[in-house]
């Protein structure tokens, strides 16, 4: 006699139609798994080559301080109005001179990491064009 568990399982089994067994002629429940052949079973996935072009880069503009100002000073505004108007931890005039400085310390920081990812693009350039000659 099948546990109640196993009733709703199967019952389950049955309004989803997955069964996950055969019953044969003595009522025991095999698994479908052993009664496939393994000519039945699926075979594996090969494993896709990866083609040889990829994706597409975009490329990076050249850096320059005005970009840096443009994108940076933006960041740097935003840092601002947070030091003065969310974080309320000390005088004002502190957390202005606070805001300030990280206001310019992103200017150079922008410059490098646009500087970083033209430099890296063009090695990439460079080296793509060495394996074609």
């Amino acid at each position: 006699m099948p546990t109640r568990k196993q009733r709703r399982r199967r019952a389950k089994d049955f309004r989803h139609d997955m069964r996950v067994f055969e019953v044969d002629a003595e009522g025991n429940e095999i698994p479908l798994a052993e009664l496939r052949t393994p000519e039945e079973r699926k075979p594996k996935a090969k494993p896709q080559q990866q083609s040889k072009g990829g994706r597409t880069l975009r490329e990076p503009p050249q850096p320059s301080w005005q970009r840096a100002i443009r994108r940076g000073g933006l960041m740097g505004g935003l840092m601002l109005v947070a030091f003065v108007f969310v974080i309320r931890t000390g005088p004002i005039g502190q957390r202005i001179g606070i805001g300030v400085f990280y206001g310019l310390a992103f200017l150079p920081l922008t410059y490098w990491i646009d500087r970083t990812a033209y430099r890296t693009y063009q090695r990439r350039l460079a080296k793509q064009a060495a394996k074609k000659t």
